[in-house]
């Protein structure tokens, strides 16, 4: 029986010390045996082990049972100058025995798929052992990062300005000079993740960050045909086991299912199915049912229907939006979509790439099947549709 996934969107603050003791808990309790790999740190292996070993001794887990997986980015030794520099390097595997879960750290992905995928795409031979140990129960987490290396299509770099200005670039061989440019406009990247889970692609930051364009372009433009994201907010994590996902932490994992959408260039798409979570909702992920932690709200509620900038995920009015104007809505309060026959809510947000601004507007419509409820910590909905129009503004 496959192992446990913990992916956690980063900024891990209030839920920190449950979150680690979830997974501890999963990976054996007091006996577990926890493994750190820091490769995308990037720096400063020793003081980063440091950190979490403090973590996972306030927790109850000795010293002895932690332990450093000494492989990092290229560029970066230990406090004892020694790097394993990949994940073939024959001595690594000694560093998995008796090991029961597996942390990857924040930082940059693209140090960990330097280290732990070969040039020709394989597995190097600490990333088989891993697969394997996974296979027959390994609990594995990671944040930030080390969440986006979870899925088998990983985003490695990007932001929504990069996919208004800027073509997909698929793998690393440019990556360097992308990040050498430090544009406002971030080009998607598309590349391969060390694919651990494997209901579609990972993001994270979500909630924070500008990413809902990159995650939607990246389901509707990956070569293996993963059509389905899964946004991570931060302060939270996605508990993923047996097919089922769970949600701890203080804020949302967003389902963005874009298997019926269609890519209409520059930023344009139709068609894209978001539905979220949080803790105490669960979600199948293998039939896509969702069960609230409490019944769907069916009060309505009138609100005018003002057009509201920022109307976007990473927007702190989107959670308003959906669970009080949309859902909670009345119908005659809302725009109605003739296009669609749907009544809808409408966001807007302006982005600056550089050499121009784009106004990017977003419908999200109810449909008869879309519920959701709201509360004091955010709003969960399921099976709203949405689409988006971008424009350069001249």
């Amino acid at each position: 029986m496959s192992g446990a996934l913990f992916i956690a969107g980063g900024g891990l603050r209030q839920c920190k010390t449950k979150a680690f003791r979830a997974f501890i808990d999963k990976a054996g309790g007091k006996k577990a045996r926890i493994a750190f790999i820091v490769t995308a740190s990037g720096s400063k292996p020793d003081d980063l082990f440091r950190s979490y070993s403090k973590d996972m001794k306030s927790l109850g887990i000795t010293k002895d049972r932690l332990v450093l997986i000494p492989l990092y980015a290229q560029h970066v030794k230990d406090e004892h100058g020694y790097n394993a520099m990949t994940g073939d390097a024959p001595e690594l595997l000694s560093y998995l025995n008796d090991v029961t879960g597996v942390w990857f750290t924040g930082g940059d992905q693209y140090y960990t798929y330097q280290c732990m995928i070969r040039e020709d795409g394989r597995d190097t031979e600490l990333l088989a052992r891993l697969r394997e140990m996974y296979n027959k129960g390994l609990t594995i987490g990671g944040s930030s990062a080390g969440a986006a290396i979870m899925s088998r299509v990983m985003i490695g770099n990007g932001n929504n300005k990069g996919v208004l200005s800027k073509p997909v670039v698929f793998g690393y061989s440019t990556y360097s000079e992308i990040v050498e440019q430090d544009d406002l406009a971030e080009p998607l990247v598309i590349t391969s993740g060390l694919g651990f889970f494997p209901e579609g692609v990972v993001d994270q930051h979500f909630d924070c960050r500008p990413r809902l364009l990159r995650l939607i372009k990246t389901c509707l433009s990956n070569p293996e045909g993963d059509r389905v994201g899964y946004a991570v907010s931060e302060d939270t994590v996605l508990i993923y086991y047996e097919n089922t996902i769970k949600v701890l932490g203080s804020a949302n994992v967003f389902i963005i299912d874009c298997r019926h959408a269609e890519d209409l260039g520059n930023g344009n798409f139709r068609g894209i199915v978001l539905s979220s979570i949080r803790e105490g909702d669960t979600l199948d992920a293998r039939s896509g049912t969702i069960i609230f932690k409490r019944c769907a709200d069916n009060k309505q509620y009138g609100y005018s229907k003002d057009y509201l900038s920022g109307g976007i995920i990473d927007s702190p009015v989107f959670a308003d939006m959906i669970g009080h104007r949309l859902l909670a809505g009345i119908d005659e309060d809302l725009y109605f979509s003739e296009d669609r026959g749907l009544p809808y809510v409408i966001g807007a947000v302006l982005y600056d790439t550089g050499d121009a601004d784009w106004l990017v507007r977003l419908r999200y419509y109810k449909q008869s099947i879309s519920t959701g409820y709201s509360d004091d910590g955010g709003v969960s909905f399921n099976n709203i549709l949405l689409d988006i129009r971008s424009d350069k503004l001249i």
